[in-house]
């Protein structure tokens, strides 16, 4: 767990973030106040027999995803993405666009709450508004 502790220190020292201790001996999940006004949640796991920590943290300025190996590697993985750019001139880009920039936000964000990565503290209302704006109920008017 030390390396874990410590690449995570590393990755995020412009914060000044640490692990709590005591998650990190329970490898139970957590968060943590990220930025002002953001929040940095984690969980422990096992992968090919290495430990690991996956965190996702959500801040008005930009996300950030990853995982942590007990050897120190360092993966950043995919971030919730709200936006799409299309070709005006091609006939149907644009709903075509936005029908993957949804369908990729919904199946990352079920994967993030499956693992139970956004269960571990409050979320921040930026991320919940978004996800609402994002994939909107049915009927909802534009």
């Amino acid at each position: 767990m030390a390396i874990i502790r410590d690449t995570f220190r590393k990755e995020f020292s412009r914060f000044s973030l640490t692990l709590p201790e005591e998650n990190l001996q329970g490898r139970t999940p957590g968060s943590l106040p990220y930025g002002g006004g953001g929040r940095l949640f984690f969980v422990f796991g096992r992968e090919d027999g290495r430990e690991y920590l996956e965190y996702y943290g959500h801040h008005r300025m930009g996300d950030c995803h990853g995982k942590i190996s007990d050897n120190g590697q360092h993966v950043i993985l995919p971030e919730l993405c709200s936006s799409y750019g299309y070709n005006p001139d091609i006939p149907g880009d644009e709903e075509k666009k936005r029908a993957e920039m949804e369908r990729e936000y919904r199946e990352l964000l079920e994967d993030l709450e499956r693992k139970g990565l956004l269960d571990a503290g409050p979320v921040p209302v930026s991320m919940a508004m978004n996800a609402h704006l994002v994939l909107k109920p049915e009927g909802l008017d534009e």
